[in-house]
């Protein structure tokens, strides 16, 4: 079944405050404004690619912004999948944690991109 996707990468939305500290407020806003364009239909899914994010960057903070926006009015009903880079993250305890929390949830973490499409088509 195919599916409508909206992918965004890191460069669309992720802003730091001083510091180098994710700033979630301003990439909340950022990502809400990326996706408020898209099929109003609500068919539209949406893909946070993270693979090739600074290293930096805490890929549980960048998840939790991905559920702040699947909870946003302007999205709520569309999966949100958070694609981070496997080498990176597979094997943290807390990135185990957070994939297997987030069962039923509208946004979801993964590390391999066919899991994360076959999600967000609904399989």
């Amino acid at each position: 079944m195919p599916i409508d996707l909206r992918l965004i990468r890191p460069h669309e939305f992720v802003r730091c405050a001083e510091g180098g500290a994710l700033d979630a407020d301003a990439s909340l806003a950022l990502l809400v404004g990326a996706v408020s364009g898209i099929n109003v239909n609500r068919s539209s899914q949406i893909l946070l690619d993270l693979r090739q994010a600074d290293p930096a960057l805490d890929v549980l903070e960048l998840h939790a912004l991905g559920e702040r926006l699947a909870a946003h009015t302007s999205v709520r009903g569309r999966r949100v999948a958070v694609l981070a880079a496997a080498n990176e993250h597979s094997a943290s305890p807390h990135f185990a944690e957070l994939v297997a929390g987030a069962r039923g949830s509208s946004a979801r973490a993964f590390t391999s991109l066919d899991e994360a499409l076959a999600w967000l088509g609904g399989g």
